[in-house]
Formats: C-alpha cells, sequence, structure tokens
C-alpha cells in the first residue's frame, strides 16, 4: 500500500515568463495601494460631500509616478522634480525580491526571459499612467514616466539576482568560479585587494549615512518646538497635517542625505542664492514646510565639528579593511619599494585614495535624487549639489581610512613592546 507520501499530486512548474508576471501583477498592486489609499483617505476627509473619483485617481497616479523619480510638467511652465526616496525604496525593494525569487526558479541562460517580462509588464504600466493622470497642477509624459519605472525596477532586479547564488552564471551561462580559478596568483591577489577596497568604501557610505541621520535626529529633537510652531502656523487642517506629515516620512531620506551633505562642508541650497553649510550660510525666502524650521539660521562656532562624521566613516572603512586582511598591494609596494617608510607611504594613500573614490560613487546617485526641483522661481534648486558632496565626502573619508592605516602599525608596535 503506497504511502500518504507517495499518493501527493506533484504540481507543474509554472514557466519563468509566467511566474515574473505573476510577481510584476504583485508589485503593481502594492505600489498602487500603497499611494491610493492615502491619497482617497485624505480627499475623503478634505472633500467629504464632493469627492471626484476621476480626480482622486489623476493625483494618485501622479504621486505613483513621483515614487518612482518621474518628473512632472507644470501646467504654468517648468518641471517639478521630487523623488521621495522613503518611497521609492518600496518599489525598488519588490523589484529586488522579484529578481531574487526569479533566480532561483530560472534555468541556466534563461534568467533574462523572467527579468525582461518583469520589467516590461512594470514600465508599460508606468507609460499608460503617465498617458492618463492630469491634473490643474502639472501633466505626466509617458516617455519618461516609463523611463524612471524601467530605471528602478531593472536595477532592483537586476541587483536581487546578482546578490541570489549563481544568479550571474544562470543569467550569462559562464560559470564565473571556474573563471577565476583560470586566472594567475597575482590576477587574484590583485582582484580581492580591489573588491575589499570597494566593500570598504561601502561600509565607510553606509556609515556616512548613518552617522548623517543621527545628526539630522539630533537636531530635530533640539528644534522640535519650532517645527511644531511651524506645523501650527500653517493651520492646514486634518487632511492637509494629515498630508504634511505623510511628506515628512517619504522624504525623511532625502533630508538624512542634506544632513551627509551638511556635514561634508558642501551644505545645500533652500532656492537659488540661499546656502546652508557648516562654514557659510546665507538663508532667502525658506519653503513653508514645517521640518524647515530646524534648519539652522547661521553658522554657528563649533559648526566645523561635524566635518568629523565623514573622517568617523572612514576610520570605520579603514578599521574593517584592516580586520579583512587583504592589503596585497601593501605586500607588493614591500617588495618592490626597499624603504618600508616610501612603500608604507604609498600603500596607505592608495588605501585610502581608492577607499574615497568608492565611497563618492556610492553617494553621488543618491545625493542627486535627493535634490529637487519646485519647477518656480528661485525653487528650482533646493537641496545638496550631488558631485561636491559626494566628493567632499569621498576626501574626508580618504583622510580617515589613511589615517587608520597609518596609526594601526603603532598600535601593533606597542603592543609588541608589552
Amino acid at each position: 500500500m503506497r504511502s500518504d507520501s507517495s499518493r501527493r499530486l506533484r504540481l507543474p512548474t509554472p514557466p519563468l515568463w509566467l511566474f515574473a508576471l505573476f510577481e510584476a501583477v504583485q508589485a503593481l498592486l502594492a505600489t498602487v495601494l500603497l499611494i491610493a489609499v492615502p491619497v482617497a483617505v485624505v480627499e475623503a476627509i478634505r472633500s467629504f460631500t464632493g469627492f471626484e473619483l476621476e480626480s482622486a485617481a489623476s493625483l494618485a497616479g501622479q504621486l505613483w509616478l513621483v515614487m518612482h523619480a518621474a518628473p512632472l510638467e507644470l501646467n504654468g511652465g517648468g518641471v517639478f522634480h521630487l523623488v521621495p526616496l522613503g518611497l521609492l525604496v518600496v518599489p525598488f525593494g519588490i523589484a529586488w525580491r522579484a529578481g531574487r525569487r526569479l533566480a532561483q526558479g530560472a534555468y541556466p541562460t534563461q534568467l533574462w526571459v523572467g527579468v525582461t517580462v518583469y520589467v516590461v509588464l512594470y514600465t508599460t504600466a508606468a507609460g499608460a499612467v503617465g498617458g492618463y493622470a492630469h491634473t490643474s497642477f502639472a501633466e505626466t509624459s509617458p516617455t519618461w514616466s516609463a523611463t524612471a519605472a524601467a530605471a528602478v525596477t531593472l536595477t532592483g532586479c537586476l541587483g536581487g539576482c546578482v546578490a541570489e547564488a549563481r544568479s550571474v552564471t544562470r543569467m550569462f551561462g559562464v560559470d564565473v568560479e571556474a573563471k577565476l580559478d583560470e586566472l594567475s596568483q597575482p590576477i587574484k591577489w590583485a582582484g580581492a585587494y580591489l573588491w575589499a577596497v570597494v566593500r570598504a568604501g561601502t561600509v565607510a557610505a553606509v556609515a556616512a549615512v548613518g552617522l548623517a541621520s543621527l545628526l539630522l535626529a539630533g537636531v530635530l529633537a533640539w528644534r522640535w518646538m519650532d517645527v511644531v510652531n511651524a506645523y501650527q502656523h500653517l493651520d492646514t487642517g486634518l487632511a492637509g497635517g494629515l498630508g504634511m506629515t505623510l511628506l515628512h516620512l517619504a522624504v525623511a531620506p532625502n533630508l538624512a542625505l542634506w544632513a551627509l551633505a551638511y556635514s561634508s562642508g558642501a551644505g545645500f541650497s533652500l532656492g537659488s542664492g540661499s546656502t546652508v553649510g557648516p562654514l557659510t550660510t546665507r538663508l532667502g525666502e525658506i519653503p513653508e514646510v514645517p521640518v524647515l524650521a530646524a534648519v539652522p539660521t547661521s553658522t554657528g562656532e563649533y559648526s566645523w565639528l561635524v566635518f568629523a562624521l565623514p573622517v568617523a566613516a572612514g576610520i570605520a572603512a579603514g578599521v574593517w579593511f584592516l580586520r579583512e586582511g587583504e592589503n596585497h598591494f601593501d605586500d607588493w609596494c614591500a617588495l618592490k619599494l626597499k624603504v618600508r617608510g616610501v612603500s608604507a607611504t604609498v600603500s596607505t594613500l592608495t588605501v585610502g585614495l581608492l577607499t574615497g573614490l568608492t565611497t563618492a560613487g556610492l553617494l553621488v546617485v543618491p545625493l542627486w535624487l535627493s535634490h529637487i526641483s519646485l519647477g518656480v522661481g528661485r525653487m528650482v534648486d533646493i537641496g545638496p549639489h550631488a558631485l561636491a558632496a559626494a566628493g567632499l565626502t569621498g576626501a574626508w573619508v580618504a583622510a580617515g581610512c589613511a589615517l587608520t592605516q597609518l596609526v594601526a602599525p603603532l598600535t601593533r608596535y606597542r603592543g609588541s613592546k608589552k
């Protein structure tokens, strides 16, 4: 007599394109509901007796596109571009999860089928929303809507594929590990060194953003009453207060990146001609957003102390690099340059420079996305200038990392003396 396990039915595995289609539909439903439900609630509170479904749907469509970094064309001229990074991580994270799931169920060389179906369906839906969502405030371009959604979903989906074990092999049909084994030992050492530097730069970037977030939290706690008074001064009512609070939550990562730009010394702008930085602060008219009431109105005596934050991030990266034990370039310098002081200096400066460049490269896109343009008058330049902020952050990180490399031999020497 057959056991229960042998009598279980084995359902056929769905084809990869169908699985990708299912993942894309799930992603669309999740992101649409995330925007549509709050918009419906706010609109219902604001106009309880005159709720208009079509206008609410158009507004929700535009906010859904803004969540995917799509710009809006203002009816009065100009371009509105605000990327709420707190919301952008939702479609990006869902695409990342979909990429991992597709990689798990893909046969060799077939992963591209699932990725293509997922991205094309999501992009087509974004283009359709861009053609439909028109309000009295702005219009949307189907082309830009589809392009922005494609960039977000493709990046997230490919990231999830790479994060999944052997996903690169499944996509290209190449055994990467076997190819690496064929390389010579010096090339392997160089690759291990560069990979360690990249990961150290990632540590520095994460640490810098984390420390900047703590700086932002401290400033908000210190100036909390000013923020509350700004809320009361606006007097937007229940619907307006709820919408303003949701806006604050959506742009919280943007503000953290502005704090990062401040700590680097590059600062950020609150409109053309207005600059907020640790060394120079010139403020003009500030947008009436409650959280901006916490912005410093002048340069403090100890404002320069914020430079310690990116340096600390560089020190964290340097400590991580030392613990990784992959400094093969230092070994090479010690062999080629007989004077240890010279070889150590070259190795230290190289590690610091490469780590700083990696950190700057990782931060430049998030800093650029955190910039805001309201498309009206002076308000086309709000936020940090990405290249300057990323470059200065990378420079401070390089200094902190190099300092760690220089101090580490001294600590080992003192330990051996004991």
